[in-house]
């Protein structure tokens, strides 16, 4: 089990609209696998509701989101297949708590789920070397590898579309892909072990972060919304918001983008970002939405606040985690403390917390 040191505010010091943590928060399981009891979730929710006044997300005259970004066993916990614990478990228990405090206040909560299969170009069997190998993970594919050192396995040809006639077209694909990747200046594809399938363990929730979302949605009649992200077979899908590459050399349409589900976010008066891995998948969908803001409306930035002590990098691309920070900062997005009141933070609207509203 991880212990958590984070020193958050006592009963004392809480503001009007914090509450502490219920009974129901073990901060000592936020690094093991559970089942959560329904019951107890549905009756402690239900009587925290009563017992605080709160009331129910129907009501907010100033909506506020929070997104976690992949959240999940693959990532958080000790035996997940891309772990970046303790770190993970600490960021995990740093956003339950932060939901915890501020449930008056979070109108929504939005989880992405990084969700794959077995065969995707970004997995070690989709590839053989000049042996029939399949790369280890974590092995990095450039242009110049693709037909030399790494081969596109043969068999993916029936696998992704019934008939071997289109191994021709997917060899040129696998050509096309990591030129593709290097023109738009988006990082190399990496052969990832493989992690997150769908129906596996490692693709839930963090149990103790499952608790804290229901008991949110119970105790304010919200609704969590849950967004599937790359399960799609021919890319890359860091960001919840599309894949890093859309078409093929021929024009096929391989990958999507989701300019709405952008569109719907930007709507909250504020819209707090949370999750994992602030490198790749945390650090791809806040630019996706830096993009969007930019092609709609530069002051919205203001808007989005990235919780620092709720996300880590993937141990060895600690410095992409970095820039891109300082990248969101400079764009006028607000990094900040979960543990800051929110009622600090720079730019935040007076009516969310007036008494109106909670």
């Amino acid at each position: 089990m991880q212990s958590n040191t984070t020193q958050f505010p006592t009963a004392q010091t809480l503001r009007h609209y914090e509450l502490p943590c219920p009974a129901l928060f073990n901060q000592f399981r936020t690094g093991e696998f559970f089942t959560p009891k329904y019951d107890e979730i549905i009756a402690a929710a239900s009587l925290w509701r009563q017992e605080n006044k709160i009331a129910p997300r129907r009501k907010d005259v100033c909506p506020v989101a929070l997104a976690v970004i992949d959240q999940q066993k693959t990532f958080c916990l000790d035996d997940g297949e891309l772990s970046i614990a303790p770190a993970s478990v600490s960021d995990t228990s740093n956003i339950c708590r932060f939901i915890y405090r501020n449930l008056k206040v979070l109108s929504d909560i939005i989880v992405t789920l990084d969700t794959h299969y077995l065969f995707q170009i970004f997995h070690p069997l989709f590839w053989v070397d000049l042996a029939g190998a399949h790369p280890a993970g974590f092995t990095v594919i450039l242009p110049v590898d693709v037909g030399k050192r790494f081969f596109v396995n043969p068999e993916m040809a029936y696998i992704l579309f019934g008939d071997m006639k289109y191994l021709p077209w997917l060899q040129s694909y696998a050509i096309h892909y990591t030129e593709e990747l290097a023109r738009l200046g988006k990082p190399p594809l990496v052969v990832w072990p493989i992690h997150g399938r769908l129906g596996s363990p490692g693709h839930a929730l963090v149990p103790s972060l499952q608790v804290a979302v229901d008991f949110h949605d119970i105790a304010r009649w919200s609704r969590t919304q849950y967004r599937i992200k790359g399960d799609l077979p021919l890319s890359e899908y860091y960001s919840p918001f599309g894949t890093e590459i859309s078409r093929a050399h021929d024009g096929v349409v391989v990958g999507e983008e989701s300019d709405k589900a952008i569109e719907d976010l930007l709507k909250y008066e504020v819209l707090i970002i949370a999750g994992e891995a602030e490198s790749h998948c945390v650090r791809a969908a806040i630019y996706d939405i830096l993009k969007k803001i930019k092609a709609q409306d530069q002051s919205l930035a203001r808007r989005v606040y990235i919780l620092e002590d709720c996300t880590s990098p993937v141990p060895g691309f600690e410095k992409q985690g970095r820039e891109a920070m300082e990248d969101f900062r400079k764009a006028g997005m607000n990094v900040v403390s979960s543990q800051v009141p929110m009622e600090d933070w720079p730019g935040i609207k007076k009516e969310i917390f007036a008494a109106g509203q909670v």
